[in-house]
């Protein structure tokens, strides 16, 4: 019979596994898709990174906590463990900030078409690359006082390392670090209040849309919904599993603090629940590529010259860019 801390431990592992290799094959679907048009479109810069953050939070969460769940209690270091807090910290950042980012760009996109909405988008399409490097840059640099509030399994003995980020310990008395959790809780306020603000608006743009071809009774516009209006529904699937899983995560996380739960299945499923919108994002988004999996075989089989998929298949997509 397995323990639970080996049960436990495959969880981690085949959450870990399985989001990892469905972010890393996004971005290649993007990366060959890049090859094929010779273009990358300004979304695309969104899903690369947003794929990327997924893949490296869930190695830098999944793998040390599959390791201590398995009873290896002290395979870090103090050096060690700094570094894997804070990646985990600015990978877990990048993330909630791709997700709000491709919130406001497809908000953005499905808007009115007027003078002021027709200068954003044509603004917002040139800042693409811009603002994706802004959330790399705010991500490294809010949380670069973060490692020195964390310690290693040596410092243990010491009373005021109480806080255990299961294989690390954090100061939990330390006045400026209780600043610091302020400062990022701060942030992540500012970052998940623009996500329920874009894509608040982007539901009440689609009910105006459902309102508007319930006037028209053709066929085809019924069973077919346009790019844009796809796109933003796969959109705000992909932001209402963020706020499920982390909503889920944060309120069992405040009912195992006040109780004082012990029991150790308890206390893992934050941590569990934690990574789950990382596992799961990268198939919504396969899910919204209708030609994706079918390229890859060809690519896989040598035989993209039979794949006579024509271009302008090929580049119909699911998600919608603003006109340049």
């Amino acid at each position: 019979m397995f323990s639970i801390g080996e049960i436990l431990g495959i969880a981690y592992l085949l959450q870990t596994i399985i989001g990892v290799l469905g972010n890393f094959y996004l971005i290649y679907h993007y990366c060959f898709h890049f090859e094929i048009q010779k273009s990358l479109r300004r979304i695309h810069l969104i899903f690369i990174q947003l794929s990327f953050a997924n893949a490296m939070f869930l190695l830098c969460r999944g793998i040390p906590m599959t390791i201590f769940s398995w009873g290896w209690k002290f395979f870090l270091n103090d050096v060690v463990c700094k570094i894997i807090t804070y990646l985990q910290r600015v990978f877990r950042g990048l993330s909630i900030c791709s997700t709000s980012l491709l919130s406001v760009f497809q908000a953005v996109v499905i808007s009115p078409s007027s003078t002021k909405w027709a200068i954003l988008k044509v603004k917002l399409h040139k800042s693409m690359a811009p603002c994706c490097i802004l959330c790399w840059i705010l991500n490294l640099l809010i949380d670069a006082a973060l490692p020195i509030y964390v310690s290693g399994p040596g410092n243990i003995t010491k009373n005021k390392w109480k806080n255990k980020v299961r294989y690390c310990f954090m100061d939990t008395y330390n006045m400026d670090r209780l600043k610091f959790q302020y400062l990022i809780a701060f942030y992540d306020f500012i970052i998940v209040a623009v996500m329920t603000v874009s894509s608040a608006y982007m539901v009440f743009v689609l009910y105006q849309h459902r309102q508007q071809v319930q006037h028209i009774h053709s066929t085809k516009v019924n069973l077919r919904a346009s790019p844009e209006i796809r796109a933003t529904k796969d959109i705000l699937l992909l932001v209402s599993i963020f706020f499920f899983f982390n909503s889920a995560c944060a309120i069992i996380a405040i009912y195992i603090d006040y109780f004082k739960i012990s029991a150790s299945w308890q206390l893992y499923v934050p941590m569990f629940l934690s990574m789950s919108f990382q596992a799961i994002s990268p198939f919504v988004l396969i899910r919204s590529e209708t030609w994706s999996l079918w390229k890859f075989c060809c690519s896989i089989q040598g035989i993209k010259h039979s794949c006579a998929i024509p271009l302008s298949m090929v580049s119909c997509q699911r998600h919608a860019e603003p006109p340049k």
